[in-house]
């Protein structure tokens, strides 16, 4: 009864302070048990549920470094439910990352996806008592996590085997994806079925993560140019910020951007709007980060990730 009284004061205290409630859940058991926080509102809920996931390369990262705890408690200052999630690194521990080793990327971009669709899959099954909305749920990512957000979305509209943990006929209310791409073998970008409202921000001068497009035979590596340019040719609703003259910082743009994430979710989500938005922005006031000018073998040197 004590134990019980304690809690429920806490809980009062977390409330009327502000701060956000945080429980943790293993969502999935792979090689490891995977984990996922799940940051409850700390103001009235706008009934939205944004799964963050972690950027790093598929090589570092956390759903608990704190600028993405830090993050997750912005979004539920807005009203939002915030959720983090662990996925697996397929390219830790690689440091020769290119199309020589097509297959090692490749595997790495499916595990992330995969393990993501096991952690909507908990939340559906979940969504009572955790008080999520299935129908409501936005998959939101940075440099690797937008790709896996991407590429989540990608596989589900064409029924690829990547995505098959999640739940049938689950559609995700919304993508957004920061420095993100998408890696598709099905010679271009092709959607059997609609995608999910997806906005887009991407530097043009990104030399980690694409901006632009590259093709090989049957697979490709399409940038947010490229898909924005696929998903206005198919009437897709999308929405791009394209940074002037930026780099890989612009991965790091969430807790800049939340009037653009509320404005999407309010507008073009929850009221339906048509969405065809393309729109460029030169930004001097962004600050340059440790990745701004290093291209994809720089990162995957051994040298520089003992540095970081």
């Amino acid at each position: 009864m004590k134990h019980r009284i304690c809690s429920t004061l806490l809980l009062v205290i977390l409330t009327f302070s502000g701060l956000y409630a945080q429980q943790t859940f293993a969502y999935v058991e792979r090689d490891s048990t995977f984990y996922l926080d799940v940051y409850q509102p700390a103001t009235t809920p706008n009934g939205y549920t944004v799964v963050h996931i972690f950027g790093g390369g598929f090589i570092m990262g956390s759903r608990q470094r704190q600028w993405d705890v830090d993050y997750c408690r912005m979004l539920t200052e807005r009203g939002y439910t915030a959720v983090a999630i662990d996925y697996r690194l397929g390219l830790k521990g690689q440091y020769k990352v290119g199309v020589s080793n097509i297959g090692v990327l490749e595997n790495a971009f499916y595990m992330a996806a995969e393990d993501c669709s096991a952690a909507v899959a908990y939340l559906v099954k979940h969504a009572a008592e955790l008080n999520i909305d299935p129908d409501k749920i936005i998959l939101c990512g940075s440099s690797a996590g937008a790709i896996t957000a991407l590429m989540t979305d990608y596989g589900r509209c064409n029924t690829l085997p990547y995505v098959a943990e999640l739940p049938e006929g689950w559609k995700p209310a919304g993508i957004i994806a920061y420095s993100g791409a998408i890696y598709s073998t099905l010679r271009g970008l092709k959607w059997a079925m609609p995608p999910a409202p997806t906005m887009l921000f991407h530097g043009t001068e990104d030399k980690l993560v694409m901006y632009k497009k590259m093709e090989v035979g049957k697979r490709g590596m399409y940038g947010s140019d490229a898909i924005a340019r696929q998903l206005d040719k198919n009437n897709h609703h999308y929405c791009i910020y394209r940074y002037k003259g930026l780099g890989h910082e612009v991965s790091m743009g969430g807790p800049r951007t939340l009037e653009e994430l509320d404005l999407f979710v309010s507008q073009y989500i929850e009221q339906g709007r048509a969405l065809h938005s393309d729109i460029t922005i030169r930004d001097d006031s962004i600050q340059p980060t440790i990745f701004t000018h290093m291209t994809v073998r720089d990162v995957y040197k051994k040298k520089v990730l003992s540095d970081l």
